[in-house]
């Protein structure tokens, strides 16, 4: 059921500048624009009493989804609050509650896919660095980091290099090949094999059980559901700014090189 007031993530507040997000109405009808104004969130809707921002779409929920911004990473997300009709990102439906990152060039449509409203994302902040990165999951140095809420399912494919924090793995346990393979031969190699998912030659599981150097490899890279914390924080940013079904580009750790597929 859903709530005139939502939960809001303890991770919220908001950006260094309202220049940094801007969404731009696609239709005629609804706001043309959609910033945070110095705000850290804001609640989309067909009610106008219990919505920040009105959505002018029939199938458009009275409180339908929430844009938040993340005052540590300074991306901006959003968050299904279990519509009637649904949130898509690019065509995609997002799963209720589950934040999800929002990039330039991403078509939001609140409502049902033929005639919800419909806005894309003009202008978005990608996530700050941070001074000091853990080299597995949990906090960094630096501190407590607010992270979004709830797990997710992922595989992946890991091809290590010379430069991997340990260069061996179950395929190559002494580290032959591992240790004459430089980074950009990883890249390529891995491009390469996402040619062939992508085409239809392999499945996913078949790819991950015969070239990658993660122990996963025997599960088909099933890393079964983790919070954003349980991985490095770079691998945890790719796999949280997808959507179910989606695959990530290329993705750099100091595990090697990874490409990632969301489950759930």
């Amino acid at each position: 059921k859903m709530s005139s007031n939502p939960h809001i993530p303890a991770w919220a507040g908001p950006l260094a500048s309202d220049d940094l997000f801007e969404m731009e109405n696609t239709r005629t009808d609804g706001p043309r624009t959609i910033k945070l104004g110095g705000k850290s969130h804001h609640i989309l809707g067909r009610s106008s009493t219990d919505a920040t921002i009105t959505l002018a779409s029939p199938t458009a929920s009275r409180v339908h989804a929430l844009l938040v911004a993340n005052k540590d990473d300074g991306v901006v997300y959003l968050i299904d609050l279990n519509s009637g009709h649904g949130t898509h990102i690019e065509g995609s439906k997002l799963p209720p509650n589950k934040p999800t990152a929002l990039k330039a060039g991403h078509e939001v449509r609140f409502g049902a896919l033929d005639g919800g409203a419909r806005y894309k994302v003009t202008q978005a902040p990608s996530s700050r660095k941070r001074s000091a990165e853990g080299d597995a999951g949990g906090d960094s140095k630096g501190g407590k980091r607010h992270v979004p809420e709830g797990k997710v399912q992922c595989s992946h494919v890991l091809i290590k290099h010379k430069d991997s924090r340990k260069t061996s793995s179950k395929r190559d346990p002494d580290g032959i090949e591992i240790k004459k393979r430089t980074k950009e031969e990883a890249r390529a190699m891995l491009e390469g094999y996402v040619k062939d998912y992508k085409s239809g030659e392999i499945s996913f599981e078949e790819l991950a059980r015969k070239v990658s150097d993660c122990s996963s490899a025997a599960k088909g890279g099933d890393l079964g559901f983790f919070e954003y914390t349980k991985m490095q924080p770079k691998f945890s940013k790719a796999a949280f700014a997808l959507n179910v079904d989606g695959l990530s580009e290329l993705v750099e750790t100091d595990s090697g090189v990874h490409i990632i597929l969301r489950k759930a």
